[in-house]
């Protein structure tokens, strides 16, 4: 598998995965302030940084596809559709603009009425994008039609992440206020709200068979829950010193990875339960 990383440092480092061993491919240079957001839809990696630029990524060749300019406090949250033909980024005035990722030419813009649009993904099926904001809001928009499908209120803080079941049927939000919310798209309702995290909820992702989920925190530690119980069953708090700002399950097994504010990248291997997942060698990210 492979690994994309953003940096503060204005750079973009990808990274191969053979089973525990992790090996630094590349390292992409175009943004002149600190790396937002990453996304990833199969060869193709999108960036949003500080310097308002949304960069589009070859992965294969190592190489920039492609740069648009989002416009001044235009590009924060970033996602890519999973055919990779469209890039959203949330931007300052609430809206998420769409462009495509071929052309960078823009297709139009979601609008959700509120505050600074902090994190943005898509379902996996392509068909909603969900958008978490600084007033603590969610919208879940329908892409096609470009049109509000749900709303979702129950959040005290900013919201720092948004991730959709592998399914499409759930959606995962984390906020400032320390807790996570799992949501039923369909029915607009609730159906957990998850606590444990002692500060901000950076990241979120759900196993391949939707069957887990794990979280990561400002507070340093990664929390692993198990769904539908939504109760967590494993807190990895030795694994990083810092801030823990990304965590992501392999897509084919139930391995996933988590990045830090403490330079580090590391690799968990599964392991049945009660025992705790067993992590790689950190590696410098």
């Amino acid at each position: 598998g492979q690994i994309v990383t953003g940096s503060c440092d204005e750079l973009l480092h990808t990274f191969m995965v053979y089973g525990t061993k992790i090996e630094r491919k590349q390292t992409l240079k175009g943004h002149t302030l600190g790396i937002a957001a990453v996304a990833v839809a199969g060869s193709l990696a999108a960036s949003s940084a500080l310097d308002s630029y949304i960069r589009l990524w070859d992965l294969d060749k190592g190489s920039e596809r492609l740069a648009i300019d989002a416009g001044p406090l235009g590009a924060w949250g970033v996602a890519l559709s999973p055919d990779g033909e469209m890039v959203a980024a949330g931007a300052q005035s609430g809206a998420v603009n769409l462009w495509s990722s071929s052309t960078g030419e823009k297709l139009g813009s979601l609008q959700t009425g509120g505050k600074l649009a902090l994190c943005v993904a898509f379902a996996p099926d392509g068909r909603s994008l969900a958008c978490g904001s600084e007033d603590g809001v969610v919208h879940v928009f329908d892409v096609a039609s470009r049109g509000l499908a749900v709303k979702f209120n129950g959040h005290s803080a900013s919201v720092r992440c948004v991730a959709f079941s592998r399914d499409g049927a759930l959606l995962c939000t984390g906020s400032e206020d320390t807790r996570s919310m799992l949501w039923q798209v369909s029915e607009a309702r609730l159906l957990a709200t998850m606590q444990g995290h002692s500060s901000w909820v950076l990241s979120a992702s759900f196993s391949p068979d939707d069957t887990q989920l794990v979280t990561c925190s400002s507070d340093h530690t990664i929390r692993m829950w198990d769904l539908p119980t939504c109760t967590c069953v494993q807190t990895i708090a030795d694994a990083h010193t810092n801030q823990v700002w990304g965590v992501c399950f392999d897509p084919k097994t139930d391995r996933f990875c988590s990045v830090s504010e403490d330079k580090t990248l590391r690799i968990f291997e599964p392991s049945q339960q009660p025992n705790p997942p067993k992590p790689a060698p950190a590696v410098a990210a």
